[in-house]
């Protein structure tokens, strides 16, 4: 049926071939594309009728098929007097022609007709042929699951993944929506036609809200709802310990989702999309906290978005390894603690061995190269215990590399002095090292060693090499090792080992003073002379010529195994020779690796030497990084276990920021410490907080410029990482801050450490640690510990804050006060932080702010409905008191009376600040009026609601007849009313708010005394009875209720005339 064609089957006129086609099925193509289940055609019977006076039939014209055109058979039926097209007679015609088949002879009237194919085809025949192709289809295309599971395989190899870009296809259809497309009319009217086109604009905006709205409730849905149960049951079990632990998948799910209740789905970065809502400085507490969310959950590696590594183990394994790591952290706060001790008494603190002492007495699995890496440190700074005094010369002090490492200029002479210290302190540690496991093998092993006589220096050696020699493992068999003496001494591996332990001038001793070596090699006697008499160990021109030569023709011309391979390791340390390779071929480990890159590195002067020598620190890191972009990126085999090793390396290469950023990923606590011994000595680059965000190691633009020009980082000038200190340390405070604020204030102290540098980064990180003291202080609510306390009577107690202030560059008391307490005071004020905010303003000497908050507090007291109990003020958090002075009155504070009541505070404070003129002069009258007149004005509450069975009312109108607010002893006088009322618009805002309130309790007072003299007939306190004092008592009552509705009258219309006037 796809070759058909119908519109050449007619040989009648053009007009009748335009009737035909209103009537003819679809073609091929269209058949083709139809589904399987074939219904019977639509057909139009409009045109019926029309043709029959308008076509009539051709009679030379092949006869139609029924299933072609109902128009060209119906005329010859009506002309015949064929059946009505009303009847049912004529639509059973129809079908019974669509049911029969056509014999091909019939269908030919000429000899080219019939050579063309027939219309033999009923709706049935059509149905099936189509359910025929489509089956052909799906036999062409099969879609079993062997085809299905290939083409994904094919696609997979391909690069496309069919999973992602079917959710790629379902989103497109998200947007797409099927609207009806709308039939606009011509409007003549301008004004119509405007409105029509903003109705259309005014809804197709509400509609793409809608479908933003739609869309992110669904992925809020997903989000929060798409929650694997039978995985989280499985997490459940394994937590428990029901079921052994899945390795795999299921512990880094572990490690992703963090709890059993949350999303399989990972969240965005939340620090990400709000970096510019950070908190500031000087800006209002309710942004982004500086300090991030208190709790166990918290910590920097949330913030920095790193992982810790997963070792696969149990849930006991787990926990156990959390509470080791829990009880570092509290060796490292009671650490801390000294640390700020000593820099407040400028004494000297070893840092780097008491930070040592910690990793070595901590338990977990944790690599040993951590607590390495502090004593390489070590030997870099030159930090030595024995020093106490800060006065000794050789005493390492705060701060003291930071000219050296903070210059950014390659070939300044600081620069070349810093390179240098760590070429050489890297060096000695490596050697240092070596000689200690050198002596704890001999050790271990005196039968094999056989030390004998004087235990020197070359003796241990040799006895060490005896240990190897009989394992078997200084060399392999078929290699050559060379022996002199009477002993047999191995000499080359003698004078390595020497040189590896770093005693060369031992090495150059024994070549000078054995006999037996002086008749095996003369030359390399001058060499080791001269080697070893040089301080920077560096050969003249001629003689490192020599033994570059020498080392040359030995290795490329010398027949294979013919030469001993430690006589060429001695050849290549001596002369710095094949600087390209640097590597040993002999028996050796990562360690020796590492020596021999120390061992041939110097910092020479870039223009006096050739480029064949230039080999220093910066081409050490180059080699480190390419080690660690091999071995130890992140997911990688040597990543996971072997994370100390390159940690180590890149400590000992003195790229400390890359160091602290790589630890932080597997040992965040270890790589904080870490971070804060470096900058206690100036060994750190510090970032922009605000700039970095949640990026802990960021690079400057000039860093930035050379990789995009592909220039190595260490050509540049000033291309150095940065780290951001400030949030580093800021954000391992959550676990413990709450609970152990002093230890917080110690770390959050440490980031003015480098308020030193110079330029406006150093004043950003000052700026940052108040900022982050400050949001500390209003996160615990503990001010009375940390910004100070108020004895009874009104002295202050100085709080941890105040004690570290030269810690925080606060040189003054002022300083203080205006970088940290009025900040956080304006903040709890702000809150509604009642006791909070009246002792900071205490603490900033702004006593006038102390009443102001208190009379805020006391006017809605005031203003509360009789008998409803006013809200509590939220009391102080109380300092820690000495258990010596517990009984002693003279150590009560504010913080130790838990008071919530705004009116006791309000005595307590009034009563403190009249005792002491100074405090008193700093008031003023209005505030000091404004206390007073509420403090009465609750008096007269108080004896409304002391005694809710006998209320004083008599008392409370005296109280307040003694306000002079209210006429209430006008008794008629209209001067006075007047006056009363005039005074009343001068008042304070509190004090008239609070008048409402009052005039409620006076009539009330006048009520209720009416009342009791109906049934008593005596006012309390006058002590006299009879008709006539009962009648004149009433007569007073009933003149200050007409009085005060006077008074009222006149309020009303003096604010009613003023705000006419105002307008």
């Amino acid at each position: 049926m796809s070759g058909f064609s119908f519109s050449g089957l007619g040989g009648g006129s053009d007009q009748a071939n335009k009737k035909r086609s209103l009537l003819e099925v679809p073609t091929a193509p269209e058949q083709h594309n139809a589904p399987s289940n074939l219904s019977a055609p639509k057909f139009s019977f409009g045109s019926i009728g029309q043709s029959q006076n308008q076509n009539p039939p051709n009679t030379n014209a092949a006869p139609q098929a029924p299933n072609q055109s109902v128009g060209a058979g119906q005329p010859n039926q009506q002309q015949s007097g064929g059946i009505a097209k009303d009847s049912p007679a004529y639509f059973n015609t129809l079908l019974e022609r669509g049911r029969k088949r056509a014999h091909p002879a019939s269908m030919t009237t000429n000899g080219r007709l019939g050579q063309m194919p027939g219309l033999s085809f009923g709706l049935e025949d059509i149905a099936r042929r189509a359910q025929e192709i489509g089956q052909r289809g799906r036999e062409s295309f099969p879609t079993d699951g062997i085809s299905q599971s290939n083409a994904r395989s094919l696609l997979g190899a391909s690069g496309v993944q069919p999973g992602k870009a079917l959710k790629d296809f379902q989103k497109l259809g998200v947007d797409v929506q099927d609207r009806p497309m709308s039939t606009e009319t011509f409007e003549p009217d301008n004004a119509k036609f405007i409105r029509g086109i903003q109705q259309r604009g005014r809804d197709a905006m509400f509609r793409e809200s809608m479908d933003r709205v739609n869309r992110e409730f669904d992925n809020f849905l997903e989000e929060t709802l798409a929650i694997n149960f039978d995985d989280q049951r499985q997490r459940i079990m394994e937590h428990f310990g029901l079921v052994p632990k899945s390795n795999g998948a299921g512990a880094q799910d572990d490690i992703n989702n963090g709890s059993f209740s949350r999303s399989t789905k990972k969240s965005s970065n939340i620090f990400a999309e709000s970096a510019g809502k950070r908190s500031m400085f000087n800006r209002s507490g309710l942004e982004k906290s500086l300090l991030g969310t208190p709790g166990l959950g918290s910590s920097t590696t949330r913030f920095f978005g790193d992982e810790q590594a997963s070792s696969g183990v149990g849930s006991t394994a787990r926990f156990t390894e959390d509470r080791f790591i829990r009880e570092k952290e509290a060796q490292f706060a009671e650490k801390t603690k000294r640390l700020s001790q000593a820099r407040d008494q400028r004494a000297v603190f070893p840092i780097l061995a008491e930070f040592a002492s910690v990793e070595e007495n901590a338990s977990g699995h944790e690599p040993k190269e951590i607590k390495d890496a502090y004593h390489a440190l070590r030997e870099i700074t030159g930090e030595k215990t024995s020093i106490k005094d800060a006065s000794n010369p050789k005493a390492i002090k705060e701060r003291q590399y930071k000219s050296e490492y903070l210059d950014d200029i390659q070939d300044s002479r600081r620069s070349l002095a810093w390179r240098k210290r760590v070429i050489d302190g890297s060096r000695r540690y490596l050697e240092k090292s070596f000689y200690q496991q050198l002596q704890e093998i001999v050790d271990r092993n005196p039968k094999e060693a056989q030390v004998g006589g004087q235990p020197t220096v070359t003796n241990i050696i040799r006895a060490y090499i005896r240990v190897r020699a009989g394992r078997r493992d200084l060399a392999a068999d078929n290699v050559p090792l060379q022996q002199t003496g009477d002993h047999g001494d191995y000499c080359w591996i003698l004078i390595f080992y020497l040189l590896r332990c770093g005693f060369v001038n031992e090495a150059a001793e024994y070549v000078q003073k054995d006999e037996a070596f002086k008749s095996t090699d003369r030359r390399f006697i001058a060499y080791m002379r001269e080697y070893a008499a040089n301080e920077s160990r560096l050969l003249s021109k001629k003689t490192q010529s020599a033994v570059n030569g020498e080392y040359q023709q030995r290795t490329q011309f010398g027949p294979d195994n013919s030469v001993d391979p430690y006589r060429m390791a001695c050849y290549m340390i001596i002369g710095r020779c094949d600087l390209v390779n640097r590597n040993l071929n002999i028996q050796s480990t990562t360690e020796d690796w590492m020596w021999l890159q120390f061992a041939l590195a110097r910092e020479l002067d870039r223009a006096q030497i050739s480029s064949d020598d230039l080999f220093g620190l910066d081409q050490i890191c180059e080699t480190v990084q390419e080690i660690g972009q091999k071995h130890f990126t992140k997911g990688s085999e040597g990543s996971a276990g072997g994370y100390g090793i390159y940690f180590m390396l890149q400590i000992l290469a003195g790229m400390f920021e890359h160091a602290v950023k790589y630890l932080h990923e597997f040992a965040p606590a270890s790589a904080v410490h870490f971070a804060i011994s470096l900058a206690y000595y100036g060994m750190l680059r510090a970032s922009n907080p605000s700039v970095a965000g949640n990026e802990l190691r960021e690079f400057n633009m000039s860093q930035l410029w050379a990789r995009a020009n592909k220039k190595s980082v260490t050509e540049t000038t000033t291309g150095l990482p940065q780290i951001n200190f400030a949030a580093l340390l800021a954000y391992y405070t959550p676990p413990f801050r709450t609970a152990d604020p002093l230890a917080a204030v110690s770390y959050l102290s440490l980031i003015c450490l480098n308020s030193d540098i110079t330029g406006a980064l150093g004043t950003i990180q000052t700026d940052c640690c108040h900022e982050a003291l400050r949001q500390l202080c209003l996160e615990t609510r503990e001010y009375a510990l940390l910004l100070g306390d108020i004895r009874t009577d009104g002295s202050r107690i100085p709080g941890a804050i105040e004690k570290n202030s030269r810690l925080i560059q606060l040189d003054t008391h002022q300083d203080f006060l205006q970088a940290v307490t009025v900040q956080a005071a304006a903040l709890a004020d702000e809150r509604g932080q009642i006791a909070d905010a009246i002792l900071l303003y205490h603490l900033s000497e702004d006593f006038d702010s102390v009443v102001q908050v208190l009379n805020r507090a006391l006017a809605d007291a005031v203003t509360i409905d009789l008998g409803t109990s006013p809200v509590d003020v939220q009391p102080l958090k109380p300092r820690e008191q000495d258990s010596t002075a517990a009984a002693d009155l003279a150590n009560s504070s504010l913080s130790l009376v838990t008071s919530t009541s705004a009116v006791s505070l309000g005595q307590t404070f009034l009563n403190l600040y009249n005792r002491n003129a100074m405090i008193s002069a700093k008031i003023s009258p209005a505030n000091r009026s404004n206390i007073t007149s509420l403090l009465r004005m609750l008096l007269a509450r108080q004896k409304l609601e002391s005694n809710p069975t006998n209320p004083d009312y008599a008392g409370a109108l005296d109280v307040i007849a003694d306000l002079n607010i209210l006429p209430v002893n006008a008794n008629g006088a209209m001067p006075l009313i007047r006056s009363s009322a005039t005074a009343f618009q001068g008042l304070d805002p509190l004090i008239a708010r609070a008048s409402g309130s009052v005039l409620l309790w006076t009539l009330t007072c006048i009520s209720r005394q009416n009342e009791r003299l109906e049934e008593v007939g005596v006012w309390e306190g006058n002590g006299a009875g009879g008709n006539e004092q009962k009648e004149s008592l009433k007569k007073r009552l009933a003149q200050m209720a007409r009085d005060l509705m006077v008074w009222a009258g006149m309020e009303e219309y003096i604010l009613f005339w003023s705000k006419k006037f105002t307008e």
